[in-house]
Parts: C-alpha cells; sequence; structure tokens
C-alpha cells in the first residue's frame, strides 16, 4: 500500500514524520471523513479531487463550499472544475451562486454547462423555500 503525507502528498512511508516537509503525520489521525475529503481536493493526482468533490457534493458538506468554490474558479483542469461545479449545485449553498454565473460565462464548455445546471438547481430550492 502506498501512503501520502497529507499536508506536500509525496510519498511517505508509515511513520511519524514526513520525510519531505516535515508535518506531523499523528496530527491527521483525529479528522474527520469529511476533513480528509476537502484535504484531498489539493492533491496532486487529478482523480482524486473529482472523487473528493463528488462525494462532498453527495454528503451536502456545508463546510466544503468555499474550498469547492476556490477549486472551481481557481483549478485549471475541466474536469477537476466541473465536479467542484455540480458538487456545489448538489450542496446547494447560496455562496455559491456568484461564482457560478460567472463560471456560466467563461472557460470550458463543460463548465460552463454545469454551471447553468447548478445554479437551476440552487434557483428551484430558492424558489421552493419562499413558497414554504
Amino acid at each position: 500500500m502506498v501512503y501520502f503525507c497529507p499536508s506536500c502528498w509525496r510519498v511517505v512511508a508509515q511513520c511519524d514524520a514526513c520525510h519531505a516537509c516535515g508535518a506531523d503525520l499523528q496530527r491527521f489521525k483525529g479528522e474527520t471523513y469529511e476533513e480528509k475529503l476537502i484535504r484531498s481536493l489539493s492533491h496532486p493526482e487529478p482523480t482524486v479531487p473529482v472523487r473528493a468533490a463528488t462525494i462532498l457534493g453527495e454528503l451536502r458538506s456545508k463546510a466544503a463550499v468555499e474550498p469547492l468554490i476556490v477549486l472551481a474558479i481557481s483549478n485549471p483542469d475541466p474536469y477537476i472544475q466541473e465536479a467542484a461545479v455540480v458538487a456545489l449545485g448538489r450542496i446547494g449553498d447560496e455562496r455559491a451562486i456568484p461564482h457560478l454565473e460567472k463560471l456560466t460565462l467563461e472557460g470550458w464548455l463543460r463548465v460552463r454547462r454545469a454551471a447553468r445546471r447548478a445554479l437551476e438547481i440552487l434557483k428551484n430550492k430558492e424558489v421552493a423555500g419562499k413558497i414554504a
């Protein structure tokens, strides 16, 4: 099994401190699953942030909204951006609206489409909330 340092994402052996960055690996043991997923959004292997964003969206993680916004607006990979945008739509937090609106106008087509769908979900949720 391969282990990665949760701080610098370098391969490490099972030990107490990362040989590359010196991070105390024991401090990460008490993290919740949600915290680990949020930290995984910055993993250098592209499939990891996509998976983490997808799971965070399924969990409707309010704690992940800000990190997902940052990922959606700053990551150059359209697949990672798309996963972050889809997750923001599933979570349904209004903090994402201005960023999603911006993403409907610029960048990769797949990201623009995902942002439009996420906004539709959020706006339908707003309308439903006002009716109830």
